[in-house]
């Protein structure tokens, strides 16, 4: 019965969010292309937290928010991976883009609430203003995109290929990290983020 629900919520996202994601939809930047730095806000602490891309990590930077269904049906896979790979010096941004002026529950307090709850470990940053998600190109919840040590994106797209554990076929981000870290190119660089349209600061 639960399964049952949590995919009826799904499709209902899906019809809600599809239409306007597609309308939304950005160039994502491509594999090879160099990752733009940012400096945003932690949600956590409050302060500035920023990413270097030629910092000499492997770094994973999310897209993702407090409202979206998907994202929250792929929030504990994140945590999980960022428990797992975090062992390994991959370090892991979530940002949150959604417009909290017209969305309370992404504002800076109720992400923090979020994080806190979730126990997540790693930042939880604003994209105050969406600017970063245009940056990437990212344009749903969630949207990932591998960063390597020199600043170059190596993957990008989905976590993994479906919402539900059960039914996936491809961990796209655990794959794309697995390859970065053992020297290997990574197999399937680019597939198609799925999630809830990005709801951009006007």
């Amino acid at each position: 019965m639960k399964k049952m629900w949590i995919l009826v919520v799904l499709l209902i996202a899906a019809i809600g969010c599809g239409a306007e994601e597609r309308a939304a939809r950005a160039d994502e930047l491509a594999v090879g292309a160099k990752a733009p730095a940012f400096s945003l806000v932690n949600a956590v602490d409050g302060k500035k937290l920023e990413m270097k891309p030629t910092d000499g990590n492997l770094k994973v930077v999310v897209f993702t928010c407090n409202q979206c269904p998907y994202a929250k049906a792929f929030e504990p896979r994140i945590i999980e991976l960022a428990k797992k790979f975090q062992n390994q010096g991959v370090r892991f941004y979530a940002i949150d883009p959604n417009d909290d002026s017209k969305y309370d529950v992404e504002t800076l307090a109720n992400m923090k609430a979020r994080a806190q709850e979730k126990d997540y470990p790693f930042p939880y940053l604003k994209d105050g203003d969406s600017s970063v998600a245009h940056a990437y190109g990212a344009r749903v919840t969630p949207h990932v995109f591998v960063v390597d040590g020199s600043g170059v994106i190596r993957y990008r797209g989905y976590v993994d290929d479906s919402a539900k554990p059960e039914d996936r076929k491809t961990t796209g981000l655990s794959d794309a990290l697995m390859s970065l870290l053992n020297g290997r190119d990574v197999a399937n660089g680019a597939t198609n983020a799925f999630g809830c349209t990005i709801k951009w600061k006007s």
